[in-house]
């Protein structure tokens, strides 16, 4: 079957017995319409149709130039009923017009009837609505200056601002009746900078009207658009970079130094604010996590108002010391108040030397001459016989605090003899 109807002849055939019938059935629903004689067909009104068009636009007939006019629908609905060639030709075609007349009225609020031409007598048409209420106003130009709304200022790129924006051109001329032109509060156009990184034009920029009230106007406007010329600012400063610290160091460990591997940081914000911009703080150090020394990476505590800074971290070299230990051995041990022709000779230590034993910092115990370190014991007022006697350490005054000493001995015993 498929096969015989792929044959050329064949398909002429069918599409000369479609045009027949088409031809056929117009012309016999042309003859119902054109009979005088008002003879009916046995089967009756079986060829009328009714349609519907949807947003079938208006037309308004009146001196443009002189009025403006309010009211007017933009489109209307319009139901056709009759024949079906003629209906279903019609809708196909919409070659006709809606309009409401106002040539001849004068301004004021009237109320007027749509109408409609270039359709065919013998077609039934409905207009939805039938009548509408229009108000005419005489028409009234002002020129008006076109202010610049940059949108997503705060989107444009890292370190970026807009320092300036200007229109071409910088007026438009607003026509329409004079009670909206007086309602006239701001005329704009707006450009979305979102991204922005360089200055550009943007090309028809379309240009807005509002009331007071933030309402848009429907105005004529001329030009309707306007090109945009956006300067972009990219200020930028380097400040001083200063390291914040909290916490306590954990129990013997001395913080030594700490040291910013960059001194500095590249600060992009408004020229506003970097002009009063004397310094960057880091987020503080926990001093209590660190144990060993090394280097430490640090987030810089951006203000709000800076868009970008060239490095938001810096690293930081920290040096510690640990408590260590340093044995000074030997120390000679001095006889204070020594009376004369007595002998002393000692028991315990078992000579006249023993160890210290210093804690503290390097950095502490570099300072720490050992020669410097005396060890004494009073023996002034003690008679012939074993003594135990305390030892004490006398150091220099400017030893640091935090350096610990050690005795071998707290005290010693010594033995003196009276000379005979």
């Amino acid at each position: 079957m498929n096969s015989w109807l792929e044959k050329p002849w064949v398909i002429r055939v069918v599409a000369l017995v479609l045009s027949v019938l088409l031809f056929v059935v117009v012309a016999f629903d042309q003859n119902v319409y054109d009979n005088d004689d008002g003879f009916e067909l046995p089967f009756g009104d079986t060829t009328n149709d009714t349609q519907t068009m949807e947003d079938v636009p208006v037309q308004t007939q009146i001196d443009q130039e002189k009025y403006v006019v309010s009211g007017v629908p933009e489109t209307v609905k319009v139901s056709l009923s009759g024949s079906v060639s003629l209906v279903t030709s019609t809708v196909l075609q919409r070659n006709f017009d809606v309009y409401v007349d106002l040539e001849g009225l004068e301004p004021g609020t009237h109320q007027v009837e749509l109408e409609y031409s270039g359709i065919q007598d013998r077609l039934n048409v409905y207009i939805e609505p039938q009548e509408v209420e229009v108000t005419i106003e005489e028409r009234a130009s002002k020129e008006f200056n076109v202010t610049m709304d940059a949108v997503n200022r705060d989107k444009v790129e890292a370190g970026y601002e807009v320092a300036n924006i200007t229109t071409d051109p910088g007026k438009v001329l607003v026509t329409s009746s004079k009670s909206i032109i007086d309602k006239i509060a701001i005329v704009k156009a707006f450009v979305d900078v979102e991204g922005f990184n360089e200055s550009q034009t943007i090309d028809n920029v379309p240009v807005k009207v509002y009331d007071n009230q933030g309402n848009q106007l429907n105005v004529k406007i001329d030009p309707p658009t306007v090109d945009v010329e956006v300067e972009m600012n990219n200020p930028s400063k380097s400040v001083p970079i200063t390291l914040e610290t909290e916490n306590e160091l954990p129990d013997g460990i001395k913080l030594e130094q700490t040291e910013l591997e960059n001194k500095q940081v590249q600060i992009f914000a408004a020229e506003s604010y970097l002009e009063g911009l004397e310094e960057i703080k880091t987020k503080p150090i926990d001093l209590s996590k660190i144990t060993e020394s090394g280097s430490i990476e640090v987030e810089l505590a951006l203000p709000s108002e800076v868009r970008k800074a060239a490095s938001e971290t810096v690293n930081v070299n920290v040096s510690i010391e640990k408590i260590e230990e340093q044995d000074v051995n030997d120390v000679a041990i001095q006889l204070e108040s020594e009376e004369s022709g007595q002998t002393v000779s000692f028991v315990e230590p078992d000579t006249n030397a023993m160890n210290i034993t210093m804690r503290g910092y390097p950095s502490d115990l570099e300072q720490i001459n050992p020669e410097d370190l005396q060890l004494l014991i009073e023996v002034g007022g003690l008679g012939s016989g074993e003594h135990e006697v305390p030892i004490e350490l006398v150091t220099p005054d400017d030893v640091p605090e935090s350096v610990q000493f050690e005795l071998q001995f707290e005290q010693a015993t010594i033995n003196i003899e009276e000379a005979e």
